[in-house]
């Protein structure tokens, strides 16, 4: 008899729970965003120039002003943490001067760029470093018939943070500081000045993902 009984409920509760698995309506969650893929984009905002002339100094020169770049990547997603590489074009308006040697700006600038994220679905903060170029332009008087052009390469290092707005659409917010390192300038009369410079750049930025 409790065999018969223990059969019958254990038949009951069986078909009880089966009846209850066939009425569960599973929701399908919101996927959460993928951050793979190419995007491009631009940004605009202000970007400091900061130098010291070596041999005669003149140290702490600095001038801040509006700046812009043109940017391009490609991103790889792990489960949370985001992978990619980065290159851009700027340009920056600041003009640091002295007393001697007015005024230092940049022509064109660039880097290319490592970047390591990590995405809480539509929000990705990350960090990126890698290998800066720019053509820095000196007048030696500040009326133009003394002119010396150097291109140096130094490393820039940053933080920023991205938000997904759509699947296409990503805005950022960044900090880069570049360090090109110390190069001499070479007017005309054969004298030379060497110069130690650096760049702080805060961007705001708007990119497509394709």
């Amino acid at each position: 008899m409790k065999k018969i009984l223990v059969t019958a409920i254990a038949t009951l509760a069986i078909s009880t729970a089966a009846n209850a698995a066939d009425n569960v309506v599973v929701e399908p969650g919101a996927a959460a965003y993928n951050w793979s893929g190419v995007y491009v984009g631009g940004a605009i905002g202000w970007a400091s120039i900061n130098y010291d002339e070596l041999e005669n100094g003149y140290f702490d020169r600095r001038d801040g002003g509006f700046a812009g770049a043109l940017y391009a990547g490609y991103n790889f997603q792990f489960s949370n943490v985001v992978l990619g590489v980065e290159g851009d074009l700027n340009f920056r308006t600041a003009e640091p001067e002295d007393d001697f040697t007015l005024p230092l700006s940049q022509e064109l600038g660039g880097s290319i760029r490592g970047r390591v994220g990590y995405a809480i679905d539509r929000f990705m903060p990350y960090l990126t470093a890698g290998v800066a170029i720019a053509s820095f332009e000196a007048d030696h008087d500040g009326d133009g018939d003394d002119i010396a052009k150097k291109t140096m390469t130094g490393y820039s290092v940053g933080a920023g943070v991205e938000w997904a707005v759509t699947d296409n659409l990503i805005v950022r917010g960044q900090y880069l500081y570049s360090d090109f390192g110390k190069d001499e300038f070479a007017f005309e009369g054969s004298h030379t000045h060497e110069y130690d410079v650096k760049t702080h750049d805060v961007l705001l930025g708007v990119a497509y993902k394709f």
